[in-house]
């Protein structure tokens, strides 16, 4: 099996699906309404609500491909311009828009009552912050991890110019232990709901995820470590991430916030989509199979649909089905709405990346464009 050379500028569609498959399991999470259901609906239920690791498998794919931008531009004379105009281009459009829509548009035309008492903290990207002390807005209760991505965008970038790549090796090991003993530490300082949700939405109780995957491209960036990779079947390393991943869900009892899934249980997870993004970055079964068209495309909008999902079922989706089914769906009513539901977000997120976000990424290679390749 051939490798994938371990360059930003080559596109790996395998690593598309993979975050087709991130928005696909946060949505999965986010649109279940399951409930108390009994038997094998009760166990799907179950299963969707494990969708929370998305997230996880998100900021680990943020780490590796940011972090291998930011190594092989390292020299780039346009190093700090290039990166943050090609990142503001991708995310501020959609996301600032979607907040000018709510909190100045909206507001002009429909009463929204105490909706964006908190909204400072979503224009300064500090929402993961405060919302664990309750100051987050209803409609956005997921804007934390962007908030967690873009502090690292502003920081990590200096890191990387300034240390290369050895320095980034050391340093994301040390983010590891330092993000597991922040939300040990966070849990006994403030207790439960507050630090067990500060363990959650901090970013430096998070950044274990972002930093396996900074570790990840940094250390196939040295040719001894990249060959090793290559000698290794696809398939073993899939395997491997998988069984990693359900015995640490399995130790953490599937719970997003329980003791034991907090103190190491997230660093596992990451560590697990790690061997599996891995095994993506070689040609064979794995990565033919994640790089299926559908989930690329999901890949695509993956942006679009994670910024849309929970206001459109909070707002939309919600109260059509308390209308539909009452206030307790049955199980099959459950699980066709979050069918409904998903499609809806992927053709909302279609629509706003062909007629909007389209307009803006045609400006990167004018405003910011990326060094030839040799």
């Amino acid at each position: 099996m051939k490798a994938v050379a371990p360059d930003s500028r080559v596109h790996v569609d395998a690593l598309d699906g993979l975050r087709g498959i991130a928005i696909l399991l946060v949505l999965a999470h986010g649109f279940d309404v399951v409930g108390d259901s009994h038997g094998v609906v009760h166990h799907v239920g179950e299963l969707m609500d494990v969708g929370w690791i998305g997230v996880q498998l998100f900021f680990v794919l943020s780490g590796f491909l940011i972090t291998g931008i930011l190594l092989d531009t390292r020299s780039n004379a346009h190093y700090y311009r290039s990166f943050f105009v090609r990142r503001v281009l991708r995310i501020f459009p959609l996301y600032y828009g979607v907040l000018l829509v709510a909190f100045v548009l909206l507001p002009m035309i429909i009463d929204t009552g105490d909706s964006g008492r908190h909204q400072i903290w979503l224009w300064t990207y500090l929402a993961n912050y405060v919302a664990p002390f309750g100051r987050e807005e209803p409609a956005f209760p997921h804007f934390w991890s962007l908030c967690v991505e873009e502090q690292f965008y502003l920081v990590w970038p200096l890191v990387v110019r300034l240390t290369g790549r050895r320095g980034v090796v050391a340093i994301s090991l040390a983010l590891i232990a330092i993000a597991m003993a922040t939300r040990i530490a966070l849990r006994q300082h403030f207790g439960d709901p507050v630090g067990i949700e500060a363990a959650y939405m901090f970013t430096p109780s998070r950044m274990d995820a972002l930093a396996i995957g900074a570790l990840i491209a940094a250390l196939l960036r040295e040719p001894r470590n990249a060959s090793w990779m290559m000698a290794r079947d696809p398939r073993s390393l899939a395997l491997a991430g998988g069984a990693l991943l359900g015995a640490s869900l399995v130790l953490g009892h599937l719970q997003r916030t329980g003791a034991v899934m907090q103190t190491f249980g997230y660093t596992l997870v990451a560590a697990a989509f790690g061997l599996i993004l891995c095994a993506l970055l070689q040609k064979g079964t794995p990565s033919r199979w994640i790089g299926a068209a559908p989930l690329r495309r999901c890949g695509l909008y993956s942006y679009g649909m994670y910024v849309f999902y929970a206001p459109l079922h909070l707002f939309v989706g919600l109260p059509l089905l308390t209308r539909l089914a009452g206030p307790t769906p049955s199980g099959i009513s459950a699980l066709t709405y979050m069918i409904v539901a998903t499609a809806a977000t992927f053709a909302l997120a279609a629509l706003s990346y062909h007629a909007y976000e389209r307009r803006f990424l045609a400006l990167k290679p004018r405003l910011a464009p990326q060094p030839v390749q040799a």
